[in-house]
């Protein structure tokens, strides 16, 4: 972070008014997505359909859609659909060639949870923006009843998600891949709130931008020498940076044994 002018031991000049989210509840999610049917497109699900066991190496959440609506009789409460869309980059191994087809498949999976998101009931204009909030074009149904109010805004933080597992199944109609995934997510319901804070002064940074006009052999002089990589990290030091360092292979066995 850059360096500021700032002297927070001196009282403060002023009151001030920002506009913010306020974040009114929230809830940690820790799922354990057992057996997650993944689709493909048809070229993918030929390859498929001709392996005979499978390596997951990444999986990723594309998209998160919301579906926000106030719990009847409950005043301030909403119930909040969160539709996680996955993305799994699959390696598919056949008996004929040791090197793997490349292909990728989509699932999906939806948890609804109960939050207060308290109650309010003005809309809210932007100049530069031709609708309402987002928080009103997330709501199934009804969006500017004369009985719905506004609605909170939804979001999601979620950390990459861990391949725990995955399987290749057969069926009559072909080969299916189920992956269990494990994520971690935090949900909550935010409003846009005028809040007073008190102003010390404007941020000044005390850091010059500067013109780098260093040689690319002075640049790498100036690189600090990577140590850490020249000796492997214990079990202790290891961490969880990487999709593919959770990724599991499924041997043709497996895919046997559940034929």
């Amino acid at each position: 972070m850059s360096e500021m002018n700032v002297n927070p031991n001196r009282p403060f000049k002023e009151a001030v008014c920002v506009d913010v989210m306020r974040v009114f509840d929230s809830c940690a999610a820790q799922e354990c997505l057992e057996d997650l049917e993944f689709t493909f497109d048809e070229e993918a699900q030929e390859e498929i359909n001709e392996a005979t066991y499978i390596k997951a190496k990444c999986i990723e959440v594309e998209s998160v859609t919301f579906a926000v609506d106030p719990v009847p009789f409950n005043k301030g409460f909403y119930t909040v659909d969160v539709t996680f869309n996955f993305s799994a980059q699959i390696e598919a191994y056949t008996s004929s060639s040791t090197l793997p087809t490349l292909v990728y498949g989509t699932a999906s999976f939806s948890k609804k949870v109960i939050l207060f998101g308290s109650d309010g009931s003005t809309q809210r204009f932007v100049s530069g923006q031709t609708s309402t909030t987002v928080a009103i074009s997330q709501a199934s149904g009804c969006a500017c009843c004369c009985d719905c109010g506004s609605l909170p805004t939804a979001a999601v933080n979620i950390a990459p998600p861990m391949c725990l597992d995955a399987s290749l199944n057969t069926s009559d109609d072909g080969n299916i891949v189920t992956i269990t995934i494990g994520i971690f997510a935090i949900i909550q319901l935010e409003r846009p709130v005028p809040i007073m804070i008190p102003a010390f002064d404007y941020c000044m940074p005390e850091k010059e931008c500067s013109t780098n006009t260093d040689s690319p052999c002075e640049l790498f002089d100036k690189i600090s020498f990577p140590t850490s990589e020249f000796f492997p990290q214990g079990l202790e030091a290891s961490g969880n940076c990487c999709c593919n360092e959770t990724q599991t292979d499924t041997e043709s066995d497996e895919a046997s044994t559940t034929s």
